[in-house]
């Protein structure tokens, strides 16, 4: 036997690898139900890909091959989504967005049933002359269970999945617009130690994989049989592609990372030559990643484990100060940044009804620590700072919809109602608005004059 025959099977062995690494490490993670699922799904595709892709292989194995490729397609890009999505909201998983179970299940099932009605040796000859000829005998079976099921697990199949990928497509160069997502984030991540959000980078990643995918589509089984070499590269290609997505996926929780922080993700995993060091980054990491509930009890904490022995009260006090004086400082200007990132790139305060429960709940903190972040970063509350943002938007849309109803201006600019938008408005600039919209075109016109 070939000994490239067992690369064929290496992506299945990563598959199997991380299922096993992610059970050990991501188990907490918010993403990890779903990523299982998608690495058992691709564990099966995998299993059928190698068969596929091995040349001389039995008609008997790439029948049942071809069933893993029916049950386990349709399934991979749906996951992806749901993992996206977990990244990027982190909102709990509705019934509604597991409907596209039944295009797999569907698939699979016809395709079992037209597999056990079908004489073995007929479907098996049929597999390979379908795999080795081309489409072209199908005509010959017309009307026989053979000629449903190749309706059912090719034509029916590939038409899910061009939807499925349509779908896809859409929905991430929608992300990629409205995110800037550019190659140079990639490169300064990279090569100049600049953080990259988790998602983006993911794309990336989840490019390497589309490249297998396109090139098995291209490629027939008559050009891989006489080409090992070529599957062989592409096995390895999408083995680093899927490992690559699956180690970044221990960052999810992240939001953001950096190549320090991708390199350490075994924190424990030193030497005693470099044990220093690498503490230092470890308390780095989490102190910005902490609450500040956690915080205060961790500087409680500290004075247990310093040297009491051998330190004055006073050197103890300074360390704990030094510490968390620094801490408070960089953890509050994160929570500011990733605060106005929310609100003024996603404009989250165009949402109706949005409560400070539900900002914090993005920012995966209190909402006690949120308001008292924005009283003292803006010198205002929340509803009064939710209404600032709100009217300001409402002015730049007023001047670029000047004919439009006073409904949708407050609609569309988070109010629940005219008359709610209407009182807001008249507090926060002293006039109405149609008396504001009055007084701007009139001041334009006099600019122009």
């Amino acid at each position: 036997m070939n000994p490239l025959i067992l690369l064929l099977f290496l992506p299945s062995f990563v598959c199997l690898f991380w299922l096993f690494t992610n059970f050990y490490l991501a188990r907490r993670t918010s993403t990890f139900w779903v990523l299982q699922c998608f690495s058992l799904a691709l564990l099966f595709y995998f299993m059928a890909d190698g068969c596929y892709s091995t040349p001389g292989i039995a008609p008997e194995v790439l029948v049942y091959s071809r069933l893993f490729v029916v049950g386990s397609g349709p399934c991979l890009i749906p996951l992806l989504w749901l993992y996206f999505d977990k990244l990027r909201w982190r909102k709990p998983f509705r019934p509604a967005q597991f409907l596209w179970v039944i295009l797999p299940v569907s698939l699979l099932v016809a395709g079992v049933i037209f597999t056990e009605i079908s004489d073995r040796p007929v479907i098996t000859k049929f597999i390979s002359d379908l795999f080795t000829i081309g489409s072209s005998i199908v005509y010959d079976y017309k009307g026989t269970p053979l000629w449903h099921f190749y309706i059912w697990t090719r034509i029916i199949f590939m038409i899910v999945i061009a939807v499925e990928l349509l779908a896809a497509t859409a929905y991430l160069l929608k992300y990629v617009i409205k995110e800037k997502v550019r190659f140079r984030n990639l490169w300064r991540y990279l090569f100049k130690g600049e953080p990259i959000r988790v998602v983006e980078l993911q794309i990336y990643n989840l490019l390497l994989i589309g490249i297998y995918i396109a090139a098995k589509l291209i490629f027939i089984k008559g050009f891989l049989d006489t080409h090992i070499w070529f599957s062989v590269i592409l096995a390895v290609w999408v083995s680093f592609g899927y490992s690559s997505l699956m180690y970044c996926s221990l960052f999810g929780e992240k939001g953001s990372l950096t190549r320090i922080q991708a390199k350490h993700v075994m924190f424990f995993n030193y030497n005693p030559a470099i044990k220093g060091p690498v503490v230092e980054i470890m308390m780095e990491e989490l102190l910005e990643e902490a609450e500040q509930d956690a915080l205060l009890r961790f500087q409680e904490k500290i004075g247990e484990t310093l040297n009491m022995d051998q330190m004055t009260p006073k050197e103890i006090s300074a360390v704990k100060e030094k510490l968390f004086s620094s801490v408070a400082g960089t953890w509050d200007d994160s929570l500011v940044a990733r605060f106005q990132t929310l609100m003024l790139n996603e404009q989250l305060f165009l949402r109706p009804s949005l409560s400070l429960a539900d900002v914090a709940d993005r920012l995966h903190t209190n909402k006690t620590y949120v308001s008292k972040m924005v009283n003292n970063t803006y010198n205002l509350g929340f509803p009064e700072l939710l209404n600032t943002l709100r009217i300001d938007y409402a002015e730049q849309y007023l001047l670029n919809h000047r004919d439009a109803k006073q409904e949708e201006v407050a609609a569309a600019c988070g109010f629940l109602s005219a008359s709610s938008f209407n009182n807001v408005f008249k507090k926060t600039t002293g006039v109405t608005p149609r008396m504001w919209l009055a007084s701007a075109e009139k001041k334009k016109l006099a600019g122009n004059e």
